[in-house]
């Protein structure tokens, strides 16, 4: 599934890899009360949360960038074929390389690969199997990953011999070092005229959000900020697995008070249909207006 939007001179495309009523809200957001989240449901429904199995709907996002000469993948997925623990994630075979291709950006033509941060639902995307081992799925391209969060990962990784949250790293992201195809970049870092790295720390401690100026037009690919637009709703409310937890809260609450009113285009990894929007304040808090509302 691909959709596409104009930000000012870029072409932003996003593929929808995966979606559907997936997480159980008691598990995801377990330090939201039940009858606090009944109160949400029908500011949720029907794009974010299923009431026939009781689940939030799940979007797993990534974005393109098509800008001048540049092609940048803003995260790479959950990827195909993969080896994972979690039923859902493992040896997926979806059409995704094929909506690449439809959004100009098939393996040859991508210059940059840019993970916000190294979940393995954001990198899986990222290499190809080769033999016994992985290559780059993007042969010409430049695969950048935030010095921080590599940093913070890479002893997990070691300690966990690959298993559990860093099982991604394996096959995804240290053979692209262990080839010289890895590449970190910091705060403020720059892949095109009009895109820019911010720190966005909390859901993982070296996460990253993308800001996208064009043309007087902006766009933020803002990664793991939100999983839910209920989190716009309730932004004192955290996922399970977010890392530092009270960071999380600040990142977020500072991003809503910067974007809201604004027009701003925020692109998150996971919302349901459309998968982006912009943000309104509503009272002492925000409210969220999907794309084309």
């Amino acid at each position: 599934m691909m959709h596409h939007r104009r930000i000012g001179r870029a072409d932003v495309f996003n593929i929808t890899e995966l979606i559907g009523p997936t997480h159980d809200p008691a598990m995801l957001y377990p330090a939201l009360p039940a009858d606090d989240f009944a109160r949400l449901v029908p500011a949720l429904q029907p794009a974010h949360y299923a009431a026939g199995n009781g689940r939030l709907i799940v979007g797993f996002q990534i974005w393109v960038v098509r800008l001048g000469d540049e092609v940048i993948l803003v995260d790479t997925g959950i990827g195909n074929h993969k080896p994972r623990g979690l039923p859902r994630f493992n040896r997926l075979n979806t059409l995704v390389s094929a909506w690449l291709a439809a959004a100009g950006a098939a393996p040859e033509q991508v210059t940059q690969v840019v993970m916000t941060h190294l979940h393995g639902d954001h990198v899986g995307g990222n290499t190809l199997a080769d033999g016994e081992g992985w290559k780059p799925a993007f042969p010409n391209a430049r695969y950048l990953a935030p010095r921080a969060e590599f940093d913070f990962w890479k002893p997990r990784w070691q300690a966990a011999k690959g298993v559990g949250e860093t099982e991604a790293l394996t096959d995804s992201v240290m053979p692209l070092l262990e080839q010289g195809r890895l590449e970190f970049y910091d705060d403020g870092a720059s892949f095109a005229p009009s895109l820019t790295a911010q720190a966005a720390p909390g859901h993982t401690p070296g996460m990253m959000r993308l800001n996208l100026d064009s043309d007087g037009v902006r766009g933020v690919f803002c990664a793991d900020i939100f999983h839910s637009v209920l989190q716009i709703l309730r932004p004192d409310i955290n996922t399970a697995i977010d890392v530092l937890q009270d960071e999380a809260k600040l990142t977020r609450r500072a991003f809503l008070d910067e974007v809201a009113d604004t027009g701003t285009l925020i692109m998150p990894c996971h919302f349901g249909e459309p998968h982006c929007g912009t943000v309104e304040r509503h009272g002492e808090g925000f409210t969220f207006r999907p794309e084309g509302a």
